[in-house]
């Protein structure tokens, strides 16, 4: 985070890769083409090809909308299948109400506003937190793939938005992902990446993963 953003600190889990923003473009691609080589020898070429195009795009998007944070997340799913996602995080200067009063106002908000969502408070170490998961389609133009006709794409997204403590700010962590087919799987990753944000610097060993009796504490805070 830069020296004028309020103070925070992110643990997470195998597999979120911090990009970094300064890096070449063309480099960027490149090493992210290796990493899903060597992790994913077998995939095919077009899909590697999606994924990079597909990671670097979601990536300018959520610099232009002001993230303080993006990570790309490539995994192997159970079916030995590589799904990728993208987490991104924003610090949204916003007045908070009345103290403790945030979560549960916005969740109200938020559900009213997108009936199809599912939408609920969760409890994490650092505070309630209003959090919010629906289908988005996404317009994707042509050129993207070089050809004349835009498609349009539904990715998933699920959005934690956390009141800072000492800050007027909101911590809006967001993942999104096409690969709608194993969001059961991502499920236990954001668990834990949402159970790593924090206020205070990180100590020297890793935050632990959610043992797997916790893995559905977000499908609980959809109740």
């Amino acid at each position: 985070m830069d020296a004028e953003s309020p103070p925070l600190w992110l643990t997470l889990p195998e597999g979120f890769t911090s990009v970094d923003p300064t890096e070449d473009l063309g480099d960027r691609m490149a090493r992210t083409a290796g990493q899903l080589h060597a992790l994913f020898p077998d995939a095919a070429p077009e899909q590697k090809l999606s994924a990079v195009i597909a990671a670097e795009t979601a990536f300018q998007a959520q610099l232009r909308e002001g993230a303080v944070h993006v990570s790309g997340c490539l995994v192997r799913a159970e079916d030995g299948e590589p799904i990728h996602g993208m987490f991104t995080v924003f610090l949204r200067p916003q007045e908070l109400g009345a103290p403790g009063s945030y979560p549960a106002r916005v969740a109200e908000e938020l559900a009213e506003a997108w009936p199809d969502a599912d939408v609920g408070v969760v409890d994490l170490p650092v505070g309630r937190a209003a959090l919010v998961a629906r289908d988005v389609e996404v317009p994707v133009p042509g050129a993207v793939w070089g050809v004349p006709e835009s498609t349009v794409s539904t990715v998933r997204q699920l959005e934690l938005l956390l009141p800072h403590p000492w800050s007027p700010h909101v911590v809006a962590a967001v993942f999104t992902t096409e690969d709608l087919g194993h969001w059961d799987e991502w499920l236990p990753l954001l668990a834990t990446a949402f159970r790593g944000i924090s206020f205070h610097p990180p100590r020297d060993e890793s935050a632990d993963g959610l043992p797997a009796e916790q893995w559905d504490n977000i499908r609980k805070a959809f109740g």
